[in-house]
């Protein structure tokens, strides 16, 4: 018995860092997807100025084809004028082709203001592409980096799983079986040392009787509460 406590002692250590580095393989895609989900907010908020630079653009050329419609209008007018008989005739095509400048200067007015806010658009589409291209040269060096961490890890926990493998099999086959059904109920925490009389896992305090078991070290003694293997030197 005496034995086989002491080599759980030393399979427990590789057991809590396998299931430590566990812990961080397991965060891993989280912190890549989060990752992902910020490139994703970036490439939307391109999308979202690249479509209104569209939306602003065919505003802007449906004005200015509507200007140039006038302009043609206004063209045809003038041609007229020196054709018409009447002072009266005069006078109504000429109240036409002021109508229709006036409707051209607002035109105008409305095609500067949509130029600017083209040109101001396609500013931030422009500075936002280059933060896309920044933000997803990082994602992918990241994602390589992370993947890179993950074999990494998957190798140190095989390394860690094989040496406990061939300490384990020196241990009495019962306690070695109740020792890995503990382990892993507990993610890596099975057999811990009490050096007063509270079970140093859960806190829960220990009859005297038990703590007396546990230093006799003639049996394995389970905590009441957590169910954890409890040794003491």
């Amino acid at each position: 018995m005496q034995q086989d406590l002491e080599l759980l002692q030393e399979i427990q250590k590789w057991d809590k860092e396998i299931y430590s580095l566990l812990e961080i393989s397991k965060d891993i895609p989280r912190t890549l997807e989060e990752l992902n989900r910020e490139v994703e907010v970036q490439r939307n908020l391109l999308k979202k100025f690249q479509e209104e630079m569209k939306t602003a653009q065919l505003k802007q050329k449906e004005k200015e084809g509507e200007l140039a419609t006038k302009e043609q209008n206004i063209k045809k007018l003038d041609a007229q004028l020196s054709q018409v008989k009447t002072n009266k005739e005069y006078a109504s095509l000429q109240s036409e082709i002021n109508s229709l400048k006036a409707d051209n200067s607002l035109l105008e007015e409305e095609i500067i203001l949509l130029f600017d806010q083209v040109e101001e658009v396609q500013k931030k589409a422009d500075e936002q592409k280059k933060k896309v291209e920044v933000i997803e040269a990082n994602f992918k060096r990241k994602e390589q980096e992370l993947q890179e961490q993950v074999k990494e890890l998957a190798r140190k926990v095989e390394a860690l799983k094989q040496q406990k493998q061939d300490k384990i099999k020196l241990v009495n086959s019962e306690i070695a079986s109740l020792y890995e059904q503990i382990v892993t109920k507990k993610h890596g925490l099975a057999f811990v040392k009490v050096d007063g009389e509270v079970c140093p896992a859960c806190q829960i305090q220990l009859r005297p009787q038990v703590v007396n078991e546990i230093k006799m070290r003639e049996k394995v003694i389970i905590c009441d509460n957590c169910s954890r293997i409890l040794y003491s030197d």
